[in-house]
């Protein structure tokens, strides 16, 4: 069981022992770790002259010209009858095929909405990939999912017709195509065609919630515009005419909601060539089983007297893969003229931190408030109370503040930590509509790399209040 992640190998390898052990096998953990830290992967790296940055982790994750090299590196898996990883590379496959080691590689599967999650699993082995075959879960298993949470969920009001991008966690593996990381800027003409006149709505991952690569995006497309809405909602609502990702995993469940999806990039890990390794088999949650792994095995199962439910693979790694309650997210209120409010959070949709007592901090270059239009539909004027972070007076905070909704542009420079007032006109607007403020700070800088604290976050304002006057 290799692994070069210390929270996912301790998981991955628990579970697989109290799996296993009812079939007497012997499970072993190999990790390229020593002490926490990569030493083999990093004299490989030494040794063959590759960057020791993202591009290289990207290169030896699934160049060809790899695959042959990094055997020597995992040796010790070259003694075991059968090797079990959780998204394994694909040079790791390659390298153990290559070697006539028989694996099988697990991973989280793409659909999410269903009762609960599943894994998916492919082999080298043909014998235990038809296996597998045999055990996968039915598409109409998937659409009576899909059926059922759409018809519990609260619609979508109305709006123009839209495209959604589907936000990603940055640095993942699946964003490696062509053995280099992606990202999506490069992509915003194409975005723009695929658009075709339609609003284009950007969706941050949960995760990711101030991922740059949507900054970038959202420079390069002024007409787009985040949303907090879920994706389930947004997929099943009758304007949305296509969800466009990178790579991920909505491009699979779209399918479900009859929505066209398009992924921009192949993803390496997908493509592992089928003469090294099968297709990946939807299987449901008794893929974590002894039962299981006994007929996939041959096996005979010694099971105890009292067997313990199966925890559900929701709970995988400690995180909660489930759904959010309400299905829709609920929309911030119109602040009325005159009304001064501190609770910031709702209206803080890309690029904010958590709140704190006294407001909230931005996190990275980029900070988009939405707000819902004056609740007379007049024109009116936002004010913002905030603070920079400028801790000394090497360091400044440079604003750039828009909105092409609202025509409004300005530059401001912050040169003091001191709170002071931002007002910016908001025109006539329907009531119910929504204005989107982008706050751009290209002089965002974390306590950390200034050498004051441990703080790591890309500081440049905190806002404290809002008011409409």
């Amino acid at each position: 069981m290799p692994e070069a992640d210390p929270v996912i190998g301790h998981w991955f390898y628990n579970r697989f022992l109290q799996i296993l052990r009812p079939l007497r096998i012997e499970v072993e953990r190999v990790s390229i770790l020593a002490n926490g830290e990569p030493s083999l992967l990093e004299d490989l790296v030494a040794r063959h002259g590759w960057s020791r940055d993202k591009k290289g982790w990207a290169h030896v994750f699934s160049h060809p010209d790899v695959a042959g090299l990094i055997m020597p590196t995992l040796e010790r898996l070259r003694t075991f009858d059968l090797v079990l990883g959780f998204e394994m590379p694909p040079n790791l496959i390659r390298a153990l095929h290559a070697n006539g080691q028989r694996l099988v590689d697990i991973s989280v599967d793409p659909i999410r909405f269903c009762e609960d999650l599943f894994l998916r699993m492919r082999s080298n082995d043909p014998l235990l990939q038809a296996r597998l075959a045999e055990q996968s879960a039915p598409s109409a298993q998937i659409a009576a999912g899909a059926a059922e949470l759409k018809a519990r969920m609260q619609p979508l009001p109305a709006q123009p017709e839209a495209i959604v991008f589907a936000g990603q966690v940055p640095d993942d593996s699946s964003l490696i195509a062509g053995s280099r990381i992606q990202s999506a800027a490069p992509f915003a003409d194409r975005l723009n065609e695929i658009a075709a006149g339609r609003h284009i709505l950007l969706k941050p991952h949960p995760y990711a919630p101030g991922n740059p690569d949507l900054a970038m995006l959202h420079r390069a497309l002024p007409i787009s515009r985040f949303t907090r809405d879920n994706i389930y909602a947004l997929m099943a609502a009758p304007w949305l005419g296509a969800i466009v990702t990178l790579s991920s995993s909505v491009a699979t469940e779209a399918a479900y909601f009859d929505k066209p999806a398009i992924r921009l990039i192949k993803p390496d890990v997908e493509f592992v060539e089928p003469d090294v390794i099968g297709p990946f088999q939807r299987i449901d949650g008794r893929a974590a089983s002894a039962p299981f792994w006994g007929d996939l095995l041959d096996q005979a199962v010694q099971m105890p007297s009292r067997v313990s439910p199966l925890p559900p693979l929701r709970h995988l790694f400690g995180a909660n893969w489930g759904l959010p309650r309400p299905m829709t997210a609920i929309a911030p209120l119109p602040l009325s003229r005159g009304e001064t409010t501190t609770n910031i959070q709702p209206y803080c949709v890309f690029g904010w931190s958590g709140t704190e007592p006294d407001g909230v901090w931005s996190d990275g270059a980029l900070a988009v408030l939405q707000l819902p239009a004056c609740i007379d539909g007049l024109a009116s004027t936002l004010v913002l109370t905030l603070n920079a972070f400028a801790p000394d007076a090497a360091h400044r905070q440079e604003l750039t503040i828009s909105s092409p909704s609202v025509g409004f542009i300005e530059k401001i420079i912050l040169a003091t930590a001191e709170i002071r007032e931002l007002r910016i006109p908001l025109p006539p607007a329907p009531v119910g509509s929504m204005l989107e403020i982008s706050i751009g700070m290209d002089t965002a800088i974390s306590p950390k790399e200034l050498g004051i604290g441990p703080d790591e976050r890309r500081l440049g304002i905190k806002l404290r209040r809002m008011a409409i006057a």
